[in-house]
């Protein structure tokens, strides 16, 4: 990892630990669920990964010892492929895009994770606007035909739960069977509301009733919550990197779109130039 991505997070750390947390404090200081606004920053020393990272639960039926036998395990990897220069700034400033921890669950076709059209539900706005998924997490769960929840908090190869910055990786473990879906959310840390999904179906982990296997990045889109006004991406002040609290900013009232359907006149780079994501059957 070079010296760039360090400095940033340890500027994270330093800020969620002291009297003014950032709006990632939400995904440094766990995935328990509840308001980001209820849960105390950890400073770096405090962290650990007990019960922070793939956590899951059961929401909906569980399955039958038949379906069990029948499931197949997928390993997820969610990595962060921004660089420096992903996002140039009006000032001529040069950033890259951190991810946030996120949420995922796996359910049926009849599941949607969230409803364009429609206000974010209080769980989606605190991991769009804050980076912390616990609530969304526990909202999956409590959904109808939705088998089990969970959240990836924790990069691979670290110590604690943490954005990821170019080159590192999040990784989790599902298990499904034929005609089961995989949802997902992370934040675009560089913005206001602003998350990475499949759509709202997600994306079906079998093909023909066989498992699926490989890059699956062009299934995800970006989408904008609606909660919170945009600034400049890479630049606004109520955004994650440099908002003095996570739940800054000012409403937007809005509704869940895609980026391409925000009129905001900024620009925003591909999805494919910020992350990558991979099933791979085990």
């Amino acid at each position: 990892m070079s010296d760039a991505p360090t400095s940033t997070r340890r500027r994270f750390l330093t800020i969620a630990a002291g009297s003014t947390a950032i709006g990632l404090a939400g995904c440094l200081g766990g995935d328990s669920g509840g308001s980001p606004t209820d849960e105390e920053p950890m400073a770096d020393d405090e962290m650990t990964d007990d019960g922070m990272d793939d956590t899951m639960t059961d929401g909906g039926d569980e399955m039958t010892e038949g379906d069990d036998m029948m499931s197949v395990t997928f390993t997820v990897t969610v990595e962060n492929v921004s660089e420096p220069g992903t996002i140039t700034t009006g000032a001529g400033d040069e950033v890259a895009v951190p991810l946030s921890p996120g949420a995922w669950a796996v359910h049926d076709d009849m599941a949607t994770a969230f409803s364009p059209g429609s206000a974010a539900s209080a769980g989606l706005e605190a991991l769009a606007e804050d980076g912390s998924p616990g609530t969304y997490a526990d909202e999956l769960a409590g959904a109808d035909h939705v088998e089990k929840t969970g959240t990836f908090t924790t990069p691979d190869g670290a110590n604690g739960p943490a954005p990821i910055f170019p080159g590192e990786t999040y990784s989790f473990d599902v298990k499904a069977h034929a005609g089961q879906r995989l949802s997902l959310a992370t934040m675009f840390v560089q913005s206001n509301d602003l998350f990475y999904a499949f759509e709202p179906t997600g994306l079906s982990l079998f093909e023909d009733d066989q498992p699926i296997s490989g890059d699956v990045t062009d299934r995800l889109l970006l989408w904008d919550a609606g909660t919170e006004q945009n600034q400049e991406p890479g630049a606004g002040a109520d955004q994650a990197p440099r908002q003095s609290g996570p739940d800054t900013g000012a409403d937007e009232m809005g509704t869940i779109r895609t980026i391409d359907e925000v009129d905001d006149m900024y620009q925003y780079p591909d999805v494919s130039e910020v992350i990558k994501v991979t099933v791979t059957q085990m």
